[in-house]
């Protein structure tokens, strides 16, 4: 009863690995030599249909997004506005939520009629808060109605660690996002052109001003902060969410995606005034990834990698395993091809004839400096035909080789010298019991010999 209640919790901790076990990226994340003064930021590589990570910190923590919130705001109207140049007014409702709140706002005065894409172009290139306003309740006919859609939008993507409780940003302890969490709703954002349009627009015209572009990585006059290759998206800062900002850069080819968080206002650099570092930030990751990081063809199609071994083959015990395909990973530029491993999964240690050319048989992790950096599936080099000779003395092989037929036999041998034994007790009972009754009859012949006649009975007168 103990060896059983022991081989089922074996089991349960077996099946318990396997099933809660988390599962992780098999991109490699590599770290920056480069000061990052955020206290949270990913860099994620656009090129790649997966969108994987290629660098990341403190992703998974709890922060306040300020106005980084409003790429959720655009999107819920996008989602559900299909004709842009619709009006709507502000109203004093909508105009009271943000007046006085210290938040940015473009000045759209109570009754002013405004497009829904003029809002939004306010919305992302100035981070008005005051057309946040307008477009929450126009769209949901409440600030809290479109907030609980906005939150619905997050969690329908997937993300865990995020409440609004405004469309705006505007600070709210129980308003919280991640970096992962805003990587999730920027990639899916950035799959709307409309979107990608408005939020990577320099600046726009209102009031007669000219509005630029929060981003100052987008503005040439701003020397420390420009940068070139620079697009979008938005920006976010309050006291307690320090700097923020997502934006997207390219260049020779290479396309990637910033999330940087809870940047301070300090000194670097031995400047005597204090730099948002969210900006600079930004650029060291875009630089460090273009110079650092390569796309490097790491196995080409039809490359060895190993083989495996073919049962019941024809001509042929083992079969090679190659590339099914070129792999083609972002890895560090100069990367020394001889130090690159191969982790086996799933690699049986035989398979069955027939095996067809092109034939899927496992895959192998890709491992440079102990990290994953790839996958590559790995299929059969040749054909190998089956051999039926082989497959019936195999099989033979193996139903003698069976524990059930082992079983019976060793209890046949067993019934048959049982019967043996059996056979030759009796045979042995039978043997002295006849040796008895010889022996017998051999006592009865002393007096009754042949030769000795008895005298006739005395007769009486």
């Amino acid at each position: 009863m103990k060896k059983t209640l022991s081989l089922f919790l074996a089991f349960v901790i077996i099946l318990s690995t396997f099933v809660f076990t988390p599962l992780v990226s098999e991109a490699a994340l590599y770290t920056p030599d480069q000061t990052i003064y955020a206290h949270a930021y990913m860099l994620i590589n656009l090129d790649d249909s997966d969108y994987p990570v290629v660098a990341e910190q403190n992703a998974d923590e709890r922060l306040y997004p300020a106005s980084l919130t409003k790429i959720a705001t655009a999107m819920v109207v996008l989602n559900k506005v299909s004709d842009l140049s619709q009006k709507t007014v502000m109203t004093q409702t909508a105009y009271d939520q943000s007046i006085g709140t210290g938040a940015q706002v473009a000045g759209i005065e109570v009754g002013e009629e405004l497009s829904i894409e003029t809002l939004l172009y306010l919305t992302m290139v100035h981070s008005a808060c005051d057309a946040c306003e307008v477009l929450a309740e126009f769209v949901s006919g409440s600030k809290e109605s479109f907030v609980a859609e906005m939150n619905a939008w997050a969690q329908s993507l997937g993300c865990k660690d995020t409440n609004f409780v405004n469309p705006d940003g505007l600070h709210d302890p129980n308003h919280y996002t991640t970096a992962r969490d805003m990587s999730l709703m920027t990639l899916e954002a950035l799959k709307n052109e409309t979107f990608v349009k408005i939020s990577t627009t320099t600046s726009v015209e209102f009031h007669g001003y000219t509005l630029p572009h929060t981003n100052l990585m987008l503005q040439p006059g701003y020397i420390t902060y420009y940068y070139e290759y620079a697009q979008g998206i938005k920006t976010g800062s309050t006291e307690e969410a320090e700097y923020c900002v997502i934006t997207k850069a390219s260049k020779n080819g290479y396309n990637y995606l910033a999330i940087v968080m809870k940047s301070p206002q300090q000194e670097i650099n031995g400047e005597s005034y204090k730099t948002k570092c969210s900006f600079v930030d930004a650029k060291t990751l875009f630089e460090w990834a273009f110079n650092s990081l390569k796309y490097t063809t790491l196995v080409r199609k039809d490359e060895v990698i190993g083989e495996v071994n073919v049962k019941d083959g024809k001509d042929a015990d083992t079969v090679q395993l190659v590339a099914k395909d070129d792999v083609n990973e972002i890895v560090p530029a100069g990367l020394d091809m001889s130090s690159i491993i191969y982790d086996f999964k799933d690699k049986p240690e035989e398979v069955n004839a027939p095996v067809s050319k092109g034939e899927q048989i496992c895959t192998a992790d890709i491992l440079y400096g102990n990290e994953v950096v790839a996958t590559v599936d790995l299929v059969a080099a040749q054909t190998v035909e089956l051999s039926t000779f082989l497959k019936v003395i195999n099989a033979v092989k193996a139903f003698f080789s069976s524990l059930i037929v082992k079983v019976i036999l060793i209890l046949l041998v067993l019934f048959a010298i049982i019967y043996v034994l059996l056979l030759v007790n009796s045979f042995s009972k039978k043997k002295q019991k006849r040796k008895k009754i010889n022996k017998r009859n051999d006592s009865r012949d002393v007096y009754l010999d042949d030769n000795d006649d008895l005298p006739p009975p005395k007769r009486y007168n």
